[in-house]
């Protein structure tokens, strides 16, 4: 039973592996370089952290506001940190 998950998952691996070199083999042929389409991802999850920072920020804002509760110290502390 062990024997048959290892070479499934040594399997799985091979082929990912070559899937993602035929990708980018493909994409090399038509004019985009890896070194493009990893700028392009790591702008893209740039932006999405800076939305869900700015999402978060706005959910304890809510929160905040929902239950009256001013942060004590501790938000004080955290606005500092921010401000720097």
């Amino acid at each position: 039973m062990n024997r048959y998950i290892s070479i499934a998952i040594v399997a799985t691996s091979l082929l990912l592996t070559g899937c993602q070199s035929a990708y980018y083999g493909a994409m090399e042929k038509v004019g985009y370089h890896k070194r493009d389409i990893m700028v392009d991802r790591v702008e893209d999850a740039r932006e999405s952290q800076q939305e869900a920072q700015k999402q978060f920020s706005s959910a304890l804002e809510e929160m905040q506001a929902l239950i009256n509760h001013d942060g004590g110290d501790l938000q004080t502390a955290y606005n500092k940190a921010k401000d720097e």
